[in-house]
């Protein structure tokens, strides 16, 4: 009796291992290294004049962030990450000095950004699903909300996240988004448009495991998002 017992006891535990993770696993809480990440959007130059000057490169300095992974539970995963509108700045060398005041001005005046209506960009995670895992490697496709001046569109970025020294992660990907979708018409000048309406978003993203007491913003993106709406 004692070893059909016992037997009973390694089927059950057998079965509660292969049913995937405890409902009790607790996510770990990573906060994203502003100085060690880096998102980047690449516009392009549109119609004839695409061949009369080259592309717009745009840094996005990450203001704050976190990051939550449940081991053997994607989906129990979240990400939000926040940005500080006026911030944004052309990629040093992507344009003559020169012309650098007047391009960020307009970037960030009420034609495009609009920074003194809309201060903060911020990108908060629906769902997070694993494509393939290798190793300390895993491809996952995160999918969100982004809110940008004024509007809240769905996004979908896929991602190579990868388990690094110190206990941190760095996750690295890219995604193709249009400037209308956002509310944002592209620039032109004397009626002929300059930038094409779809552009390239990249990023680059490291963050640091925290402890319990490590301190971390849980409004991290929340307050953005919370201001944005579906429309104008």
């Amino acid at each position: 009796m004692k070893s059909d017992a016992r037997w009973c006891a390694l089927v059950a535990l057998l079965a509660l291992s292969a049913a995937g993770p405890r409902l009790g696993a607790e996510p770990q809480t990573y906060a994203v290294d502003p100085g060690r990440s880096r998102v980047r959007i690449h516009l392009d130059r549109a119609g004839l004049v695409k061949f009369m000057g080259h592309a717009h490169d745009i840094d996005v300095p990450v203001a704050d962030g976190r990051v939550e992974v449940v081991d053997g539970d994607p989906a129990r995963s979240t990400v939000a990450l926040r940005f500080e509108a006026a911030r944004l700045a052309l990629v040093p060398g992507s344009e003559s000095a020169g012309d650098v005041p007047t391009i960020e001005g307009r970037m960030r005046g009420p034609e495009v950004l609009d920074v003194a209506r809309y201060p903060e960009i911020a990108f908060v995670s629906r769902s997070v699903r694993t494509v393939a895992t290798e190793g300390h490697l895993s491809r996952v496709v995160v999918s969100g909300t982004l809110t940008l001046h004024g509007r809240s569109v769905p996004v979908e970025v896929p991602l190579d996240v990868e388990r690094v020294a110190e206990g941190g992660i760095e996750a690295r990907g890219e995604t193709s988004l249009n400037l209308r979708d956002l509310g944002i018409e592209p620039p032109s000048v004397a009626g002929v448009v300059k930038v094409a309406n779809r552009f390239r978003l990249e990023l680059d993203v490291r963050a640091t495991a925290k402890t319990a007491t490590g301190p971390v913003d849980p409004k991290a993106g929340a307050s953005a998002q919370g201001r944005g709406s579906t429309g104008r």
